[in-house]
């Protein structure tokens, strides 16, 4: 049987750690007026569509490492 304590401290490490989450958001929403102004245009694509699409690939890489903070856990 694990220490209450035991449980405690997991608890918070998840929360500190779902915190992660928010990155995505802060890229589409806090930096979209930003992206927006950009003139700029790689391989003739829009700078905003360049910009949705490494977006994707910045989720995808803040919601792996989010998976590997979950699975890491403590040995049960």
């Amino acid at each position: 049987m694990t220490e209450p304590t035991d449980d405690a401290d997991v608890v918070q490490r998840l929360r500190r750690a779902d915190l992660l989450l928010l990155l995505p958001f802060a890229w589409q929403l806090g930096l979209a007026p930003w992206a927006n102004g950009v003139s700029w245009s790689p391989l003739g694509l829009p700078f905003g569509m360049v910009w949705q699409m490494a977006g994707i690939l910045f989720a995808t890489v803040v919601l792996g490492f989010r998976f590997a903070l979950d699975t890491s856990g403590p040995a049960k």
